[in-house]
């Protein structure tokens, strides 16, 4: 088994609403070069990880009964990364085969939600659309993922990330890696203000998600550079993030990002 998750409670408080909606009837700031906060590699290397992890699982019923929730958590992460790459200023196999990703991504999250079988069959469909060739050009900042199962996700990556701080030289590419990923879960949030319990705050909301992409930007960065202090500076400033997005929107989360 590659990663043990433990439950925690939900991040942020959430409203039931369908996929792909836009937040709230607010507009999404433009985004930046995707390459500026999530290297396209590190994002490739995260879905891979991410697949490889929930065929782990469905190895054997008895792990999907334990582990059922990581299934769809990671199945929903794996859909706002490849929006992200779809979307990316740099070019890998993954971003024609984004909207496939994202289609059979969320489709193994439902899977996951009611069987094994389902669960299985999905992954199946998944592996086989990171070959697919499509068309990226249609692909927007539109709500993709669950913003419950992509908050509940970030303090799982952050701990993973600030205990390979400890060894900063040898898990470098490691450390890089998660920050993409906290990155572009921050980015692909965005677009999931309806689901906060304060959609009237848009514009608060989408300064937390840019600051909380900023900030794990720098970690990456730093860790690409091998920069210690930098990324240890980076890591404060993340966690500050959370913090300060959890005091408007989700005050019971506060000191509890990890």
């Amino acid at each position: 088994m590659r990663r043990v998750v433990l439950t925690i409670g939900a991040a942020i408080g959430f409203l039931a609403v369908n996929i792909g909606m836009t937040a709230c009837g607010a507009d999404i700031p433009p985004a930046p070069k995707a390459s500026t906060y999530a290297p396209a590699a590190d994002l490739v290397k995260a879905v891979d990880d991410y697949i490889a992890g929930i065929a782990d699982i469905l190895e054997s019923q008895e792990d999907f009964k334990d582990l059922q929730a990581k299934v769809i958590k990671d199945a929903e992460t794996i859909a706002v990364l490849a929006l992200v790459l779809g979307l990316h200023d740099e070019n890998t196999p993954y971003k024609a085969a984004a909207p496939a990703l994202i289609k059979a991504a969320r489709e193994l999250s439902a899977a996951a939600a009611k069987d094994y079988a389902s669960a299985k069959k999905a992954l199946g469909a998944l592996e086989a659309a990171k070959s697919s060739v499509g068309d990226p050009n249609g692909l927007k900042w539109e709500k993709v993922a669950s913003l419950k199962e992509l908050m509940e996700q970030v303090p799982l990556v952050n701990s993973r990330l600030k205990r390979n701080m400890r060894r900063f030289e040898r898990q470098a590419e490691v450390i890089a890696v998660d920050s993409a990923v906290i990155a572009a879960i921050a980015q692909g949030s965005m677009a999931n203000l309806d689901e906060t319990n304060k959609p009237e705050n848009a514009e608060q909301w989408f300064q937390f998600c840019a600051a909380m992409r900023d900030a794990a930007a720098q970690i990456n960065k730093a860790a690409k550079a091998k920069d210690a202090a930098g990324a240890e500076k980076a890591v404060t400033a993340l966690a500050k993030t959370c913090d300060d997005c959890h005091a408007v929107f989700h005050p019971e989360a506060l000191g509890k990002t990890e």
